[in-house]
């Protein structure tokens, strides 16, 4: 591994799903050699959200939000974010997030996540929970 490497993700205006989801999500740390520290590049429309809940048994993550208005469920809580938001959830935590359906454009947002070692040696380390339902009161 060279002492640093160069990808281009493009303008966040233009991360779109091309899978036609509702998420448009690219993960860095598989276009690009890091060995300690995960990233992925995220993208909601306004009135989107995750289709499921998750959490990680080793990882830490911090997500660092760009642009739009959203809610992230954290455990038992909602928090408003947006541009500026920065929110750490720590290993066990179940976490989802939405885009609000007024906000002003996509909720954009990097998402920072490390561990204990390596994530070659951590390996798969999510848990999905499609049968909880989402916290959002409308």
């Amino acid at each position: 591994m060279s002492s640093y490497d160069i990808l281009e993700i493009g303008d966040p205006q233009a991360w779109t799903d091309p899978d036609g989801g509702p998420v448009a999500k690219r993960f860095i740390d598989k276009e690009i050699p890091t060995q300690y520290i995960g990233a992925s590049a995220n993208a909601l429309e306004p009135g989107g959200e995750v289709p499921f809940w998750h959490s990680h048994d080793v990882l830490e993550e911090v997500y660092v939000f760009l642009a739009g208005r959203g809610q992230m469920a954290v455990g038992d809580d909602v928090v408003e974010v947006q541009a500026g938001s920065v929110v750490r959830v720590g290993p066990g935590v179940l976490r989802a997030w939405r885009a609000l359906p007024d906000s002003p454009g996509a909720l954009r947002w990097l998402c920072i996540r490390a561990g204990g070692d390596t994530l070659e040696a951590i390996g798969r380390d999510g848990q999905l929970d499609r049968e909880r339902s989402m916290p959002w009161a409308e």
